[in-house]
């Protein structure tokens, strides 16, 4: 696929580098290489997949890579592991509807630390086996803004599991979840919106096509996500400043979001 000589970025992940259900970060990351680089000499590859868990994401990622074959490879995922686990265990309508989409498209939670690390690790150990690629592992961000819930304690606790392997596989990281803290934290009351019921997601389908990210984020108070999960402009800019950090580290950013870091809290 490199036939041009540039250097190719893989991003793998779920919804959130997808960017199907919000604003994407992967984009904003491209900008910000093809400033520094020049954009003749960067080439990104957009390979998320709504709802992957660490388990899917492990079994298609050879195909993947032999198809793209990338010199980088940043690695996004984790984020429905804990949301999926927390919904089945609170709705018995959710736990369901999971178990059947798990069953259709193999997108099977991990939230027990143990096996999550022990996934990750097989995702990274799979990844060098097919390609020379270096990996970027990326921590993820907060699921709701209230950082104290425990739906995000839970989070905090995947995101340990990350670190550790990615230290034991000498596998640099993009810390995005301590960065959204260092931001979130300060917040007084911050918004509790977080879009779990059936009908609030449907709800929310209809709502993005009329309304843009921002707007929705604005209306709900929310500073980084439209619905407590998928990035709104701020949350993109966010995760593409983290990711540049380690792939570039003196490439500012640049691109129609970047100016939301400097307004007033929504």
């Amino acid at each position: 696929m490199n036939s041009s000589g540039s250097t190719v970025y893989l991003f793998a992940g779920d919804s959130l580098t997808e960017g199907t259900w919000g604003e994407c970060y992967v984009e904003r990351v491209r900008q910000g290489l093809a400033f520094r680089c020049g954009a003749a000499k960067v080439a990104t590859v957009n390979a998320g997949r709504g709802g992957d868990t660490v388990r899917s994401l492990g079994a298609r990622i050879e195909d993947v890579l032999h198809q793209v074959r990338p010199q980088w490879l940043v690695l996004a995922i984790g984020s429905s592991d804990a949301w999926f686990h927390w919904l089945g265990g609170h709705s018995v309508g959710w736990w369901l509807r999971l178990r059947i989409r798990a069953l259709r498209t193999g997108q099977a939670e991990t939230a027990d630390l143990d096996g999550f690390a022990a996934s990750y690790r097989a995702l990274i150990d799979r990844s060098r086996a097919v390609s020379d690629a270096q990996v970027v592992a990326c921590t993820i961000s907060p699921l709701g803004e209230v950082l104290s819930s425990p739906l995000n304690r839970q989070v905090a606790r995947l995101n340990g599991a990350i670190q550790c392997v990615a230290a034991e596989r000498h596998v640099a990281v993009a810390d995005v979840w301590q960065e959204f803290v260092e931001q979130l934290a300060p917040e007084r009351r911050p918004s509790r919106h977080l879009s779990r019921a059936w009908w609030s997601w449907a709800l929310d389908r209809r709502l993005l096509g009329r309304m843009t990210p921002d707007q929705l984020a604005r209306r709900r108070r929310l500073r980084f996500t439209w619905d407590g999960i998928h990035l709104n402009s701020r949350g993109a800019d966010l995760w593409a400043a983290t990711i540049l950090q380690v792939l570039s580290p003196t490439t500012p950013m640049i691109g129609k979001g970047m100016q939301h870091h400097h307004e007033e809290p929504v």
